[in-house]
């Protein structure tokens, strides 16, 4: 299940989790309009192994400044709590699988 991120609840939502994704994207984005929805199949085809959270930098500014969002859909990684990785851009869905199944295994 995705759950909508906002600054109120992001310390809770990645708090003590192996794995948690976080897809800043934007309604005005077109690449975001592709992998935003190929990233929640692909979260619900995989079992769930990792929490994902959707934030929309249009409402939630001050998230994406914090963590240094300068374009979208970026994905940002969070393994135990911290922020790993910053991922940017759009990819075809085998290749979104792919890195999603490595990120799941570097914390299994």
């Amino acid at each position: 299940m995705t759950q909508v991120i906002t600054q109120q609840n992001i310390n809770h939502f990645v708090q003590d989790q192996p794995l948690v994704i976080l897809d800043f994207w934007a309604d005005w984005c077109s690449p975001c309009k592709i992998m935003t929805p190929m990233l929640t199949e692909l979260h619900t085809e995989l079992a769930e192994p990792f929490k994902l959270g959707l934030v929309d930098v249009e409402k939630e500014p001050a998230l994406a400044e914090e963590y240094g969002i300068q374009s979208v859909p970026t994905l940002l990684i969070f393994k135990n709590g911290k922020a790993t990785e910053k991922v940017t851009g759009a990819f075809p869905k085998a290749k979104l699988k792919n890195f999603l199944l490595k990120k799941i295994a570097e914390v299994d």
